[in-house]
């Protein structure tokens, strides 16, 4: 059996398929990957929780649910920060589906399959509407989508997109929030 799996061109930043055997190892594309080196960052989890924190009482303080869109999740640790920070809702993108596999048990061991839904798609494939992936549009976009380029991962095309349809509108621009500064230290999260 032959797998397709979802490469960014590091020049475009769009999603290329390429074929892999039926030997191909998740696991160790998992390993190999930067997942751990960010879950072990101390200092940027501290300041990604802060700042985390702060949007969502932002939204909270304007009388608004906190409908929170976490782009590129990975493991899910943004999302769970999210909801423990106070937000109501969290959807958490992921691409790749072993990862998302694992987000999807991360968040249930974890306590918060309640309250974060894992959509394994690109983000420019998620619908916002009463049969899309979101019901509704997120007021606050918590993501980390860079490598070593800004565009390795397609970042600027997936920020495009948030901010055009799955992100509110208020006034003349989105309802974004991550406010970053340096306050008390987080919760640990099992993996």
């Amino acid at each position: 059996m032959k797998v397709f799996c979802g490469r960014a061109n590091p020049t475009t930043g769009s999603v290329e398929w390429l074929e892999e055997d039926e030997h191909y190892d998740y696991h160790q594309e998992i390993a190999r990957s930067s997942y751990a080196d960010m879950l072990h960052d101390k200092d940027r989890n501290i300041k990604y929780y802060q700042g985390i924190r702060a949007a969502v009482s932002r939204v909270k303080n304007r009388g608004q649910k906190a409908i929170v869109l976490d782009i590129g999740t990975g493991t899910g640790l943004l999302s769970m920060m999210a909801v423990t920070a106070g937000a109501d809702f969290c959807y958490a993108i992921e691409v790749f589906k072993p990862m998302a596999d694992a987000a999807v048990k991360i968040v249930k061991k974890n306590g918060f399959s309640d309250k974060i839904k894992v959509i394994n798609k690109h983000s420019t494939e998620v619908t916002v509407g009463p049969d899309g992936d979101m019901p509704c549009r997120a007021n606050i976009l918590v993501t980390e989508l860079f490598d070593t380029e800004l565009i390795g991962e397609g970042a600027l095309p997936s920020y495009e997109h948030a901010h055009r349809h799955l992100v509110q509108v208020v006034g003349s621009g989105p309802s974004l929030g991550l406010f970053i500064h340096p306050e008390a230290p987080v919760n640990s999260w099992e993996a």
